[in-house]
């Protein structure tokens, strides 16, 4: 199939009129360039030649809730009551012109809502004069050129190429996709269903007419069957489950990038906080300090009052009256005139003397004991507060100077949460909490994945034993031959039909991996090949690059060099689906250029053109720049040059360049 033209009428950002001339494989310019910013609509124009082939008003990449609008909403403004809206492609398959044309009417309704239905549909065969102007008729020629299944594999964007560069659970239900369209043995496997159905009810038959030992082995397998189905489909399940969160928390994982630019400022606030913390213990053990310190506080305030008491007891009372001899004790001594020692006394001996004289010591110390109590209290008081003072002043200052340090941080914390409350911090938090919660749920998937594979191993052992001991007792049961025999032949049916759907399934892998082998031959420089020796599709459908040691090395390779091994990869998916080498449809790329370097891109822009009949690429300027367009203008492909244009809010103008442009 190549498309000649696109003619649009009032659809999506077109307003009027417009038509987009494409450039063919009749010539050697066979690229056609259409350039515009994001939302001038480069899609729009795949979405018109999908719908004008196939009816399609949906894309593979619009969300099933999405409601999309076909009618150009400025023309519909000023005709509100009724617009129709048309597309049409002009397209020649096996030396036939067609054009086809799908014309809508739209309106709008008094709330607001836009009501859009399909008002006609024409395809006229221009080299034979037929025409078809039912949705039937026309889908049943188009069938004849394309294949439905395979119509998506040959328009791929950013959004694509990126999803193929991930190792994760979108990559493989990408591939395993792909495979399954391309196999187109939708009857073999329908038939397989039926067979099921069929065998389902033979084995009703054979548990109704069977007895004795053989019924009860029978019952038993076929419990044993249900339950490997069960678990077959509680692994499917699983996948399904491990699709959704691998590809949410890669969305998780782009939407945090967004936030990249601020996490130095959440890394200071984490100093922050955790310098508070720290501010805040030291506080609170100054403060127990200084509760220790409450009982001296009373008898601090009296401390100038204690010394001058002091000094006062000190001219009164003679310290060295203090003795520590009772007066009791010296009157008994004197009465008795006996020394201590056991020595008479006599009067006016010298030792009856000096025992006088201390009884006059003693008599005047007992006489002032109260004030020499009161000078040793004092003197121990003032001994047990010395040095107390300065030590309370001293936490009292730390406690003043950790209050200012607190203060300091709390506004400093302050104006950190006012920037990072522009930047989102809720939704980070929220986005963070949910990635926790996917990586948890996705290591219970792994874990229960691996428990039912362990399961499916052991019960497929045990169905094979029972399924010997079912198919002796067979020949003993007395059942009519003709039940077993069809029991026998439908079993053996859907396990040929398996091996038959596995088989070619290999092969489509084996030739998807030969395909993409040789496009990264030609995609990629001489360093990149001696790196990337060989293209291998997993069993569980994953993608992945063996080095010249034959070792997996996908995860190692560089950003651009993935975006390569993706479009060789669904340039491989076209080619097998084309059934050629060379793609017989159109293929169209929406930013393509995104990572590659200028190497690369120039194996593209070079191999590209060898392998396609037609190739429409849908660009930004930022993709298409001065390099780019040297590259293209070098290599002499580019046949027709559009520019998108805005003219105002929905409202996109095609103009056509002249090529010498490029230069």
């Amino acid at each position: 199939m190549i498309i000649h033209s696109l003619e649009m009428e009032h659809f999506r950002q077109y307003y009027g009129r417009q038509s987009i001339q494409f450039a063919s494989s009749n010539e050697e310019q066979i690229v056609t360039v259409v350039l515009g910013e994001n939302g001038r609509g480069k899609t729009g124009i795949y979405r018109a030649i999908m719908l004008a082939i196939f009816g399609d008003s949906k894309l593979e990449q619009d969300s099933s809730e999405a409601e999309i609008i076909l009618t150009n909403l400025k023309a519909l403004e000023e005709q509100p009551e009724g617009l129709k809206s048309s597309v049409t492609l002009s397209f020649q398959h096996n030396k036939h012109t067609y054009k086809v044309t799908r014309t809508f009417f739209a309106r709008k309704l008094p709330d607001g809502s836009i009501k859009e239905q399909l008002l006609s549909v024409l395809m006229v065969n221009e080299t034979t004069n037929e025409s078809w102007s039912t949705e039937r008729d026309t889908q049943a020629i188009i069938r004849k050129m394309v294949d439905e299944r395979v119509k998506h594999y040959f328009f791929f964007d950013g959004e694509r190429i990126e999803r193929l560069t991930r190792v994760a659970a979108s990559q493989r239900e990408e591939i395993a996709v792909g495979i399954k369209n391309l196999l187109k043995i939708d009857h073999v496997i329908k038939s397989k269903e039926v067979l099921n159905k069929v065998l389902t009810s033979v084995k009703k038959d054979l548990e109704k007419h069977s007895k004795g030992e053989y019924k009860k082995a029978f019952l038993e397998l076929s419990e044993k069957e249900q339950k490997a189905a069960q678990l077959v489909e509680q692994q499917s399940e699983l996948k399904e489950q491990k699709i959704n969160s691998e590809n949410r928390l890669s969305e998780i994982d782009e939407q945090l990038k967004k936030f990249e630019s601020s996490k130095a400022l959440f890394l200071e606030r984490e100093e922050l906080e955790k310098e508070g913390v720290q501010i805040n213990n030291a506080i609170a053990s100054k403060m127990e300090q200084l509760k220790k310190m409450n009982k001296y506080l009373p008898l601090l305030l009296g401390e100038d009052t204690y010394h001058m008491t002091l000094a006062r007891l000190r001219g009164e009372i003679d310290s060295s009256d203090k003795i520590g001899i009772h007066s009791s004790l010296i009157s008994q001594l004197l009465e008795n005139m006996r020394c201590i020692c056991g020595t008479d006394l006599h009067e006016h001996t010298r030792a009856h003397q000096q025992l006088m004289a201390l009884k006059v010591s003693v008599d005047a110390y007992e006489k002032n004991k109260d004030l020499h109590d009161l000078f040793e209290s004092l003197q121990k008081l003032l001994s047990y507060l010395e040095g107390r003072a300065e030590t309370a002043s001293y936490i009292a200052d730390e406690l003043k100077q950790l209050h200012v340090q607190q203060e300091e941080v709390r506004w400093r914390l302050d104006e950190l949460n006012g920037r990072l409350q522009t930047v989102g911090e809720h939704e980070i938090n929220s986005l963070n909490d949910e990635r926790n919660q996917l990586t948890q749920n996705l290591a219970q998937i792994n874990f229960d994945s691996k428990r039912l594979s362990s399961e499916q191993e052991e019960l497929k052992k045990v169905l094979e034993r029972m399924e010997l001991h079912v198919k002796e007792l067979k020949r003993k049961s007395g059942i009519r031959e003709q039940l077993l025999q069809k029991h026998d032949v439908l079993k053996s049916s859907i396990s040929s039909i398996t091996a038959l759907i596995e088989t070619f399934e290999q092969e489509v892998m084996e030739e998807l991996e030969r395909a993409t082998q040789q496009n990264l031959h030609y995609l990629l420089d001489d360093a990149g090949q001696a790196m990337m020796r060989k293209v291998k599709i997993n069993p569980d459908y994953s993608l992945e690059i063996l080095n010249a040691f034959n070792q997996p090395f996908l995860a190692n390779i560089s950003q651009g060099q993935r975006q390569v091994f993706s479009i060789s990869f669904i340039t491989a998916l076209a080619q097998v689906a084309g059934g050629s080498t060379t793609l017989e449809m159109p293929l169209l790329m929406d930013t393509p250029f995104g990572r590659l370097s200028s190497i690369h891109q120039q194996g593209l822009i070079e191999y590209l053109p060898q392998i396609c009949s037609q190739w429409v690429l849908l660009v930004t300027d930022r993709e298409f720049g001065a390099e780019e367009k040297a590259l293209f203008a070098q290599s002499n492909r580019i046949g027709k040059f559009y520019k998108l244009t805005s003219k105002g809010p929905g409202e996109t103008l095609i103009k056509e360049v002249d090529t010498s442009e490029l230069g």
